[in-house]
C-alpha cells in the first residue's frame, strides 16, 4: 500500500459512532464541498519533489486539530519538504491543579477531533533544540487547546518571531493565530482566523477578512478545516 493511501486510512482509522461533538474526517471527506481535500488526500502530486529543498517547521501541542496538522504534514511531505513536527516539552504542574500527563507526552503530542480526544502523534524535535534560521516557513494548525497553550509559551512566541524577522513564512489556520496576536506579528495586517476569533485578531491589530485564506506579504491565515486546500496551497505558492 502506497504511503497516501496508508496515510489516508490512518486519519479514517478511530471513526465510531460520535460519543461528543467532533469533527468527522470521513464526514468531510464525503461532503461534495469537500472534494478537494478528498483529492488531496487520495490522489498522488503532479511533482512529488517540488519543495524538496524546502524546509518547514509545524508547531502544536496537545489539543491540535488533527485533519488540520495531519493535512499539513501529508501536503508537504509528499511534495518533497523536509517538515519538522515541533513541540514544546511536556508539561508539568503543581500538585494542587491535579493535572497528571502520561509518559507517551515525553515524545508525542495528543491530536483532537473539535472535541472528542484522537491519537498521539510522534513529534520530531522540541521548540528548545529548534533554529528559526533552518526553516522557510512555520506553519501552526489550530484547535482551541493547541494554540491557547502554545501563546503562554515564550519558546514558542520567540520561535515564530524570529522566523518572521528572517523574512519567511508564518502562516496558520482556525485557532492559530492567537499565536501570531501574541507574537505582535497581525498589526497592521490582514488576517483571518476562526470566525469566533474575529475580536481576537480586530484586538490585535489587524483587519479581519472573512475569507478562506489571506496573504499579507509573508503572513498567511486560514479559518477552519474546511478551507485547507486553499491554506496549503498558498503557503506552496511562496514556496516555490
Amino acid at each position: 500500500m502506497n504511503s497516501i493511501s496508508s496515510d489516508f486510512r490512518a486519519l479514517l482509522s478511530t471513526e465510531t459512532s460520535a460519543a461528543v461533538p467532533r469533527i468527522s474526517a470521513a464526514e468531510m471527506f464525503n461532503a461534495p464541498e469537500n472534494h478537494a481535500l478528498y483529492e488531496l488526500w487520495t490522489q498522488a502530486p503532479a511533482d512529488p519533489a517540488v519543495y524538496r529543498n524546502r524546509r518547514i517547521a509545524v508547531v502544536a501541542t496537545d489539543g491540535v486539530e488533527e485533519i488540520e496538522l495531519t493535512t499539513v504534514l501529508h501536503f508537504f511531505r509528499t511534495r518533497g519538504a523536509s517538515v519538522d513536527l515541533i513541540s514544546p516539552r511536556k508539561p508539568s504542574y503543581p500538585s494542587m491543579f491535579g493535572l497528571q500527563i502520561p509518559a507517551i507526552r515525553e515524545t508525542h503530542i495528543l491530536t483532537i477531533h473539535y472535541i472528542e480526544t484522537a491519537g498521539w502523534i510522534q513529534f520530531d524535535k522540541l521548540i528548545d533544540d529548534a533554529d528559526a534560521k533552518n526553516y522557510d516557513a512555520v506553519i501552526i494548525p489550530g484547535g482551541a487547546w493547541n494554540p491557547d497553550a502554545l501563546r503562554a509559551d515564550p519558546l514558542v512566541l520567540a520561535f515564530v518571531r524570529a522566523v518572521a524577522e528572517n523574512q519567511k513564512i508564518v502562516a496558520s489556520i482556525c485557532h492559530g493565530p492567537w499565536i501570531l496576536a501574541d507574537a505582535g506579528l497581525l498589526k497592521g495586517r490582514r488576517a483571518t482566523a476562526w470566525w469566533a476569533m474575529k475580536n481576537d485578531v480586530t484586538n490585535a491589530g489587524a483587519t479581519f477578512v472573512d475569507q478562506a485564506v489571506v496573504v499579507d506579504g509573508k503572513i498567511i491565515t486560514s479559518r477552519a478545516p474546511t478551507d485547507l486546500v486553499p491554506f496549503v496551497e498558498a503557503i506552496g505558492a511562496q514556496l516555490r
